[in-house]
């Protein structure tokens, strides 16, 4: 039923802007009219998500989990361990900058070639089931007819989200970044993110818009699980729910997870060679279930220490 290539995961496609793409997608995707956004009930129990340490003699170096989209309100998170971490650290590192994000917005690598449309590529059977779930939320037809099929999938997947309150300046990153301004890092670029997905193949593509029109009714619940497990620190539900529908397919959970973290680990390696602390905040998918940076780290002889 949840074979990848027939069904990429709605939940993947919804958390694009939760697990890899952020700014300009969010930018590109918030040009569609939305309906007025609902309210979204804060969370009644502490928030606590898991925060880990790498250290030697003179270098410590704080792992943290994001969401990169959450509603406003909720619990504070920003309290505690993990306060005390971000303001005792010399450098903020997250996956891209924001200064990169922002020089990004203008890109456009999810728009067809002029002349080509959506509506033609997908056939009349998907674009029929395209239009109606379009249509269902109150947005037009052909709203999303100058996409690319995975920018379609993922602008499609975000309404539920923005509808929900959920927006990226109200995520993770943000309030860091602004917690901590005085210097920020980035162990990626936008234009490498955005490529990642830009070049998986038509077909892949494809298919996970099918996926997200198959599962547009229920993302909004799949992601309020996901940020449950993130707010109680539960790596373990996390993996499980970030990863569950990406393990039949080995070429989009290396291209986006594995190899990915492996190089963060590498990273991380080398930044120990350097005295002082950092605070690296990356999306919670790579810091929970099979492959992820801590796996890489034990696996090369590197002690990770859970705090929180």
């Amino acid at each position: 039923m949840r074979r990848f290539l027939a069904q990429i995961p709605a939940r993947i496609a919804a958390c694009a802007a939760i697990a890899l793409l952020q700014a300009p997608f969010s930018a590109q995707a918030q040009t569609i009219p939305l309906p007025a956004p609902q309210a979204e009930q804060a969370d009644a129990a502490p928030s606590r998500p898991a925060l880990w340490k790498v250290a030697d003699a003179d270098t410590t170096i704080w792992l943290f989990g994001t969401i990169h989209m959450l509603p406003k309100g909720g619990t504070p998170w920003l309290v505690g361990p993990v306060a005390k971490a971000l303001n005792g650290s010399d450098t903020l590192v997250t996956e891209v900058t924001q200064a990169d994000m922002h020089a990004a917005i203008d890109t456009a690598p999810g728009l067809l070639p002029k002349g080509q449309t959506l509506t033609a590529l997908l056939g009349p059977q998907r674009a029929a089931r395209l239009a109606a779930t379009l249509t269902a939320s109150g947005l037009p037809a052909t709203q999303l007819d100058g996409y690319k099929p995975w920018m379609a999938a993922t602008a499609l997947s975000m309404l539920p989200l923005v509808q929900r309150g959920y927006q990226p300046s109200h995520g993770v990153e943000a309030a860091l970044q602004a917690a901590h301004p005085q210097r920020q890092a980035g162990l990626e670029t936008v234009a490498f993110q955005l490529g990642l997905i830009d070049s998986l193949p038509q077909d892949a593509q494809i298919a996970w818009l099918d996926s997200v029109i198959a599962q547009y009714d229920t993302i909004g619940e799949q992601i309020a699980g996901i940020v449950a497990a993130w707010r109680q620190g539960n790596a373990e539900e996390l993996g499980k729910l970030m990863t569950a529908d990406m393990q039949d397919d080995p070429r989009l959970i290396d291209a986006l997870l594995i190899r990915r973290n492996a190089t963060w680990a590498k990273w991380i390696e080398q930044r120990l060679k350097t005295p002082g602390t950092v605070f690296v905040a990356v999306g919670a998918g790579h810091l929970a279930g099979k492959g992820s940076v801590q796996e890489d780290l034990a696996r090369d002889g590197i002690t990770v220490t859970r705090v929180q």
